[in-house]
């Protein structure tokens, strides 16, 4: 497959993620907008029990950039990203957990690198748990 220079493919897996998908659409929206390129969101919705579906599908009636794909049941997060990443166009390949624990802020960090000529370029959550709750 062919893969657009000028785009970046955010895919992300959905399960129980209704209420975050707006916001993580726009913060995606907003981060990419910073290294003035254009992006597909893909959304795989891995059997989810909630609206998430629908929300996608009424994003994706507003914004052509937003894609769906539904699973027919809980295949698990690993097939949800393999389906994402098989459909993705762009050059670049983001992965999203739908819940915004992955920050989309951090996408143009992990361009630069990528346009620095790495072939991969992996990021890691800080801990966020706080360290004086710990036994």
């Amino acid at each position: 497959m062919d893969h657009s220079p000028n785009l970046i493919s955010v895919v992300t897996p959905v399960y129980g993620c209704e209420e975050s998908l707006p916001e993580l659409y726009e913060r995606v929206e907003l981060a990419i907008q910073k290294i003035k390129t254009d992006f597909e969101l893909i959304m795989v919705v891995d059997g989810s029990p909630d609206n998430s579906w629908n929300v996608i599908m009424k994003m994706a009636g507003k914004d052509n950039r937003v894609k769906g794909i539904l699973f027919s049941r809980n295949f698990g997060q690993h097939k949800a990203i393999a389906a994402g990443l098989e459909r993705a166009n762009g050059e670049w390949i983001v992965v999203l957990d739908c819940d915004l624990q992955d920050q989309p802020e951090e996408i143009p960090k992990l361009y630069n690198k990528a346009i620095e000529g790495y072939d991969l370029v992996l990021g890691r959550r800080q801990q966020t748990f706080p360290q004086d709750l710990l036994l």
